[in-house]
């Protein structure tokens, strides 16, 4: 009660908007900052009035780019107000996923599916077709099928895997919105089919029709591949070989493994593992102790003090954000660009509107073909210097890609990128540039080198093991000329994890 009444004095007199001129101002900050996060969007507008405070303030520093809005978005109120009214439903249903209220969550899931449904059954989503993919997202029938997608994961929550399945099937079977999770979808989908209602030649037509799909990416890719392999290899699986027969190999191969043993920290309750390390020496971000000292530190810390110990004086811990890093750093140029219209539409951007696309290499591709080639030739001075370059003139300004602290100087990045060599970067961030939206998950934990070397290393706790974004990028790192390995953390005196 006393932080009540402390609150009401500090905050003074308050106004309260009525509902309808305050439904009016979010619409407006709804267009004026579009992003791609709707239920953000759909929160009356408190984050874009925040984020306009927080610049007038000058805390927050946005890069520099000119704004060009040349496509109409919504064609009428209506349009807006459709896309609108689907975004409170999909914020609300992710509030009750969140909390675990999942009957509710399914309640207000199917009622706005009915509603929104009949609402797009009026729509025609021609108009929505033609709009680029990253000015689609802010469409009513965008918001719906994101909104579906949610209602699988709360019926199959619930096990109801056959309401799952049809939805699922719906979903694939429209081609206009959210094509970057079909891959998800037919993974799923087969997942219902098979374990859960036993249909399982329904699910192997499932999978080789994933397999087909232009749209599946990589790791998804190489899931249906995993599960296809299991299914034909399992006691009765050679009722399915006929059809499998035209399953592509896969090339992706193993890699190698170690084993790094450490004292398993006592604690109660789950959680991630820690582990005690009698060591000198400082690891990552921990000071110095002195000899014999104990020190706690997780998993990805003890293998630090592996590789340390190989002769990599330098590592870090980042997984994606190292290499996202050194990507924002070496095309921050690119990025910010003019002359794309619509990626930049206000002035409280992090980033251009097609980044997560595959427009974002289109748009950009001889710019882009030019810095991978620049990149690809570049001496270790030369790559230094574009580095500096960036950091000197752009650092703590916002955006995703670049996390600022994550190097300890801009020394540090430079080891790195020396270290790393013009060709092996130019082959990632060709990766990157052109995928950005599915490339910069499963990266791997660490990156430690020296002054003639470098190493990749997945880290993987007790009971962990490789997604099959991971395994794709560690054999991708590998055709790079790469050095990788998955190290395996376990405790002493429990029993070895058995390695393939």
């Amino acid at each position: 009660m006393w932080c009540v009444h402390r609150a009401k004095e500090l905050a003074g007199n308050c106004v309260r908007v009525a509902r309808a001129p305050r439904a009016v101002l979010s619409r407006l900050l709804l267009l004026f900052s579009l992003t791609d996060a709707v239920e953000e969007e759909a929160s009356s507008g408190q984050n874009q009035m925040s984020t306009v405070l927080l610049v007038n303030m000058g805390r927050v520093t946005f890069p520099q780019y000119k704004v060009a809005r040349k496509t109409t978005i919504f064609r009428n109120r209506d349009d807006l107000i459709r896309y609108e009214t689907a975004g409170h439903a999909l914020r609300d249903v992710k509030v009750l996923m969140e909390s675990g209220h999942w009957e509710d969550a399914l309640e207000l899931y199917k009622n706005s599916r009915d509603e929104q449904s009949q609402a797009a059954a009026s729509n025609d989503s021609r108009f929505d077709r033609e709009l680029p993919v990253y000015l689609r997202c802010f469409t009513a029938g965008w918001v719906h099928v994101r909104l579906r997608s949610h209602g699988v994961e709360i019926l199959q929550r619930l096990r109801l895997y056959q309401e799952a399945v049809e939805e699922l099937r719906a979903l694939l079977a429209q081609t206009v919105y959210c094509a970057a999770s079909r891959g998800r979808w037919w993974d799923r989908l087969a997942l219902n089919l098979h374990q859960h209602l036993k249909q399982t030649e329904q699910a192997v037509h499932c999978i080789l029709e994933g397999l087909d799909d232009g749209h599946v990416r990589p790791g998804h890719r190489l899931a249906l591949h995993q599960r296809a392999t299991r299914l034909r290899d399992s006691p009765g699986g050679k009722k399915w070989q006929p059809l499998l027969l035209t399953l592509p190999a896969s090339s992706i191969g193993d890699v190698p493994h170690v084993t790094v043993k450490g004292k398993l920290c006592p604690q109660t309750g789950t959680g991630n593992s820690f582990f005690l390390l009698e060591t000198a020496e400082n690891i990552n971000s921990l000071e110095k102790k002195g000899d014999g000292a104990m020190v706690i530190c997780s998993v990805e810390q003890l293998a630090l003090a592996h590789y340390r110990q190989q002769g990599f004086d330098q590592g870090i811990h980042g997984e994606g954000a190292t290499f996202t890093t050194l990507f924002g750093l070496l095309f921050w140029d690119i990025i910010f660009m003019d002359g794309i219209p619509d990626v930049f539409r206000n002035s409280y951007q992090a980033f251009p509107l097609d980044l997560y696309t595959d427009c974002f290499y289109t748009n950009r591709r001889e710019a882009v073909d030019s810095r991978l080639e620049l990149v690809r030739e570049a001496s270790p001075l030369t790559l230094q210097s574009l580095i500096a370059d960036v950091w000197r003139s752009q650092e703590g300004k916002a955006t995703p890609l670049v996390t600022w602290q994550l190097f300890s100087s801009l020394q540090q990045a430079q080891s790195l990128v020396s270290s790393l060599g013009g060709a092996f970067l130019s082959g990632v961030c060709e990766r990157l540039v052109k995928d950005l939206r599915h490339y910069r998950a499963g990266l791997p934990d660490l990156v430690v080198w020296n002054s003639n070397s470098f190493k990749f290393a997945e880290v993987k706790g007790p009971n962990d093991r490789l997604s099959p974004k991971q395994t794709v990028w560690l054999h991708e790192l590998r055709q790079l000329g790469a050095e990788v390995e998955v190290c395996h953390v376990t405790a002493v005196g429990a029993r070895s994890t058995r390695l393939s």
